[in-house]
């Protein structure tokens, strides 16, 4: 197993030790660690004894994650040269750069995620909601910390992170002397004053929007009222058309009627014509 991790410690008994405890379910680091420092102090070699007893047992998401740098080297050291890239973008103020590094950063760590918990279910250990968001937080810190990513790489991690990013470990670490925190705040001050840029352009942009909107909501409001009257008018021309209508078909009713009257006068005229 240590072979597929990364080579950054010395191939001493304790290392050798620590690679094959930190490579077994938690559940069983307790005993194979105990029996580990018993045998070295029934050899005499006391100080070994008090290395190995020394050793933590991970909790889960650890252990999954020591996992993952036995199983997936390659996959990890990608994904962590990718924390590289946007470490140096962020720092060169690459605003394009980072955008793309960006989104390919939340794709790997979605598919590491994933892995992870598949190693973990093969292993027979499948991982709870908490210690799949801690693996996730972990993780992403490990992009932005390469200290933290070589601790992750070298497969012997006891416990995750409580926050992603630059920050505090959970786990004791050796301090870093920060030489670049100057340099970080002048860009925060560059990037808080464009920020403020956009969000004064932006508000202007709103204020030019709201008047449109304005605008339009009275324009419509006219054409609303223009033909509501003209429905109206409409409805009063329908209306007249059919009373209009109602009265032409009594005018031809009528018209019929003294049409027939007048037949029956002429027929009548023409009998009495004949009786004389």
């Amino acid at each position: 197993m240590a072979g597929t991790l990364v080579d950054i410690v010395d191939a001493t008994p304790i290392d050798r030790i620590a690679d094959e405890l930190y490579a077994l379910p938690p559940a069983e680091f307790v005993a194979a660690r105990d029996a580990h420092a018993r045998l070295a102090a029934d050899r005499g070699d006391k100080a070994l004894a008090k290395q190995v007893s020394a050793l933590r047992k991970p909790t889960s998401s650890a252990w999954a994650l020591n996992r993952l740098a036995r199983e997936d080297a390659a996959d990890l050291a990608e994904a962590l040269a990718l924390g590289d890239e946007l470490r140096a973008a962020q720092e060169e103020l690459r605003g394009g750069a980072l955008r793309q590094l960006s989104a390919r950063r939340r794709a790997v760590l979605s598919a590491l995620v994933r892995r992870v918990e598949v190693l973990a279910s093969h292993a027979g250990q499948p991982l709870g909601p908490d210690a799949v968001q801690q693996v996730r937080t972990t993780l992403t810190a490990a992009l932005a910390d390469a200290v933290l990513g070589a601790r992750i790489r070298a497969g012997r991690l006891v416990k995750p992170v409580e926050q992603s990013g630059f920050g505090p470990l959970s786990e004791t670490a050796t301090p870093v002397r920060d030489d670049l925190a100057p340099r970080r705040e002048q860009r925060r001050e560059r990037q808080l004053a464009r920020a403020r840029d956009e969000i004064s352009g932006a508000q202007d942009d709103v204020r030019k929007a709201d008047a449109a909107v304005a605008e339009a909501e009275q324009a419509l409001a006219e054409r609303e009222g223009h033909t509501a009257a003209l429905q109206a008018e409409l409805r009063r021309a329908q209306q007249a058309e059919q009373e209009a209508s109602t009265r032409l078909v009594k005018a031809e009713r009528r018209a019929e009627t003294a049409r027939d009257k007048l037949a029956s006068a002429e027929e009548r005229m023409t009998e009495l014509r004949g009786d004389a």
